[in-house]
């Protein structure tokens, strides 16, 4: 007897061809939706890495810019433990001032030995580091405020000056370095029990080391105001420097009398990416240089620098503009 043969099922050529197309439609939405967020979540990424790294730069400038201008004055408690510490060659222990012996050098003589709490300096970036003269980055700052220290007893009251500074980065494609350096006044106290005269001392070390604080900056602008809220600045832009004679304001008068005058500082600080940010650059809608003041825009119109806002140029731009007072300034500081 014959048995029936059951009847075999497959799949034909057909409908092997239709899941292969329907797999790839739905891997190409998937792959599609992955890119799409990815690429969301590394911009997110990168603005957060340029405001956190943002921040600390900020925090310090504030910080310091704030202490411009501080004089420390000891106390009670202070006075009498210096007064009995006899350990050394005075008897009767050490008589100290209730405040600093320091005296006020304008700078006028030798910049480099300035006292006054705030110097802003335009565009200071030496002519060797410009790609080109109209380079436009960037100001620096110099900060001097006191401190002290119970555990110094040769020179127990600290004047520091503390200055921020750019150059173009060593590292092509990271735009400037902000650096920072500390320089101390030295004056202290010689054989016997007199404090020194305030003319003497001088800034030490001579030639501070300098510490990067950090790169990808673009731009780095301060801008002193007086009481009023005006700018303290010369009929031509210049801020009050120690070194510059000869330049008077809006009323004539020397714009280094002025130095004094400074009540606070607008800080605005340009960063930008370290990765490309955009895919292409669209021309009349989204080019970097078109979201930055005109002074960043100079900048970036440097062909030959680092920074140019070309149709390579896809890294993000992003100002931080904060405005510091300086609550130490005011008074008979300079006396």
């Amino acid at each position: 007897m014959r048995k029936n043969k059951k009847n075999i099922s497959g799949v034909t050529l057909v409908e092997i061809l239709i899941g292969i197309v329907i797999t790839t439609i739905i891997m190409g939405a998937i792959y599609t939706t992955y890119s799409v967020v990815n690429k969301t979540y590394s911009q997110v990424s990168e603005k957060a890495g340029i405001s956190e790294s943002s921040r600390d730069l900020v925090s310090m400038l504030i910080r310091d810019v704030r202490m411009a201008g501080f004089k420390y004055y000891v106390g009670t408690h202070v006075k009498e433990r210096f007064a009995s510490d006899t350990s050394g060659q005075c008897d009767g222990g050490i008589l100290l001032p209730s405040i600093s012996y320091f005296g006020f050098n304008n700078g006028f003589e030798n910049p480099d030995d300035s006292h006054n709490p705030i110097v802003i300096r335009k565009q200071t970036i030496s002519q060797d580091d410009r790609a080109l003269a109209s380079d436009t980055c960037c100001d620096s700052i110099e900060v001097v405020y006191e401190d002290f220290n119970i555990n110094d007893v040769t020179q127990p009251f600290k004047k520091y000056k503390i200055i921020y500074f750019a150059e173009r980065s060593e590292n092509e494609g990271r735009g400037y370095a902000v650096y920072k350096t500390i320089q101390e006044w030295s004056q202290p106290r010689e054989a016997g029990c007199e404090w020194p005269l305030p003319t003497a001392g001088s800034w030490q070390p001579e030639t501070p080391q300098r510490e990067l604080i950090r790169e990808y900056v673009v731009d780095m602008e301060f801008i002193p105001f007086d009481e009023n809220g005006l700018i303290v600045q010369d009929v031509d832009g210049n801020y009050p420097d120690p070194g510059q004679a000869g330049r008077v304001d809006q009323n004539g008068n020397d714009i280094r009398n002025r130095l004094q005058d400074i009540r606070g500082v607008d800080i605005r600080l340009t960063f930008m990416s370290k990765e490309n940010f955009f895919d292409r650059v669209r021309p009349n809608k989204r080019k970097p240089k078109q979201l930055l003041s005109a002074r960043v825009s100079d900048t970036l119109d440097n062909t030959q620098g680092q920074d140019t806002a070309d149709q390579t140029d896809l890294k993000l731009r992003d100002s931080v503009l904060v405005t510091v007072n300086t609550r130490n300034l005011g008074g008979d500081l300079f006396q």
